[in-house]
């Protein structure tokens, strides 16, 4: 006997995006999905061929609708993002990872490989505001043995103790916590003192304009501000990144950092003189990662 309509897998996702659309999510269908995915503990191709099943838990899954309708990201509510096939831990003490920071990720991963296979000198890379540390699991999985031969070395750094904690949560739940140095720091404060000077530079600081960021739309009225607010024109802290590079960075180092639209000239003018400033697009032609040779 087949359960009524109201009572089935389908249903329940046409009720959730209902709710979900009246809520203003942009994404109505794909969140309720979701979550009822995750509710049942599957994938949603599992999920959209068991449409005429009976939901998991209707309550539970009320309450997961009832928090993604005030706005609150789907990231935090599963406490998870997948991110480069990977699964990275989220939750507010840190930004959620974004499938455009994978360019910042690709583009150091490709320079590393330039340096590792140029030579045989010991390189030493540092993620910058490495927040949730997405981009350091990224980097220490694909060159694990680089960094067990210590041909690489990989620091990841943040002002934010939390954000510290969370990194090296996920450090841990990916098997590369011995391979990667934490360390609470202010940009390169520390470099050339208490840790090397960096060959490759890794870093998506805080660029959202202030005014956007007290507006506090969407997943920003969520995220923590620290790991967002840019200043009034986006770029307060790339400005002492960039001005610091020359002073903190190794000779003939490169820099990879991730910028907002419209961010690139701004970036252009504030690169040290005598640098060589690259910008790479992303897949939609907009610019998104800014690459500085010293």
């Amino acid at each position: 006997m087949t359960a009524a309509p109201e009572a089935t897998i389908g249903a329940a996702i046409t009720r959730g995006t209902d709710t979900l659309r009246r809520a203003g999510s942009p994404t109505p269908r794909l969140d309720a999905e979701v979550l009822l995915a995750h509710l049942a503990g599957r994938d949603r191709t599992w999920l959209l061929a068991h449409t005429d099943d009976s939901p998991p838990d209707p309550d539970a899954y009320q309450a997961l609708l009832a928090r993604r309708a005030t706005g609150e990201p789907v990231a935090y509510i599963r406490g998870f993002k997948e991110w480069r096939s990977l699964r990275i831990r989220t939750d507010p003490r840190a930004l959620i990872p974004r499938p455009e920071t994978e360019l910042l990720a690709e583009a150091a991963i490709a320079e590393i490989v330039h340096r590792l296979t140029r030579d045989d000198a010991a390189i030493v890379a540092w993620e910058v505001a490495t927040g949730s540390g997405a981009v350091a699991v990224a980097l220490a999985l694909r060159f694990r043995e680089a960094l067990a031969l210590g041909r690489l070395r990989l620091i990841a750094s943040d002002l934010s103790p939390d954000a510290i904690e969370l990194a090296a949560e996920n450090l841990a739940a990916h098997g590369v916590e011995r391979l990667v140095d934490l360390a609470l720091a202010d940009l390169l404060e520390p470099a050339g003192s208490a840790l090397p000077r960096p060959d490759v530079v890794v870093a998506n600081l805080p660029y959202v304009a202030t005014e956007e960021v007290e507006a506090r739309r969407g997943s920003l009225g969520f995220e923590p501000s620290i790991a967002l607010d840019g200043g009034p024109d986006g770029l307060a802290l790339l400005r002492p990144m960039l001005a610091g590079l020359a002073s903190r960075a190794a000779a003939s180092a490169t820099a990879f950092l991730e910028i907002g639209l419209e961010q690139a000239d701004g970036i252009r003018s504030l690169a040290p003189a005598g640098t060589s400033v690259t910008i790479v697009p992303d897949l939609a032609g907009l610019d998104r990662v800014v690459r500085v040779d010293l």
